[in-house]
């Protein structure tokens, strides 16, 4: 397989005063941001909804191959834990692709808590992939979560592992950097 092109961002959009110089000096800051890197962490989607229109409203304002990443909200990966979230996820889903072609991947990010339970995840997994045929990244951080069989399941339903640093409890070197990557078919970084 031939690797796509390679996308490059951060969380979020903020351009801070001390780096504004660096940043074209028109435009809302996500077109100021969207001139400098190619893709874009949606994080405040995990706190709260966002309009469909507000989206629409974001992909309308960046570059023909930008991409924006989102993050799935914390309702369904951390308080209802992927079990019982149909409702939660059409609603997300509905707003997320206002985004169009932009929409890069979903990140779903699980709380350290949420050990790999192979029925609930392969439940959740299906009942996502019905409602989206998109790029989906996990981010699992439960040591459990490091095995065979949930490798095959994120196979499975093509869902692709996001690579952090500092890795999960109990799993490799810990330090106080922190970088989290997302690469996806349509080789995405955030």
């Amino acid at each position: 397989m031939m690797p796509g092109p390679l996308f490059i961002g951060c969380a979020g959009w903020k351009i801070p005063k001390q780096h504004a110089s660096s940043f074209p000096s028109s435009g809302s800051h996500l077109e100021r941001y969207a001139k400098c890197f190619t893709a874009v962490e949606i994080n405040s989607s995990f706190y709260r909804p966002h309009r469909r229109a507000t989206y629409e409203r974001w992909a309308a304002v960046v570059p023909h191959g930008f991409a924006f990443t989102v993050k799935t909200p914390n309702e369904i990966t951390h308080r209802l834990r992927l079990a019982g979230a149909s409702a939660a996820l059409n609603a997300f889903l509905a707003q997320a692709t206002g985004l169009g072609d932009k929409l890069g991947p979903v990140l779903l990010q699980l709380p350290p808590s949420l050990a790999f339970d192979p029925q609930r995840v392969c439940s959740f997994f299906a009942s996502l992939r019905v409602r989206f045929s998109g790029s989906v990244v996990c981010e699992s951080r439960h040591p459990n979560w490091f095995t065979a069989h949930a490798d095959d399941l994120l196979t499975e339903f093509r869902i692709s592992r996001v690579a952090a640093d500092p890795p999960c409890r109990g799993h490799g070197r810990s330090n106080s950097r922190s970088l989290s990557c997302a690469i996806d078919e349509r080789s995405t970084a955030t």
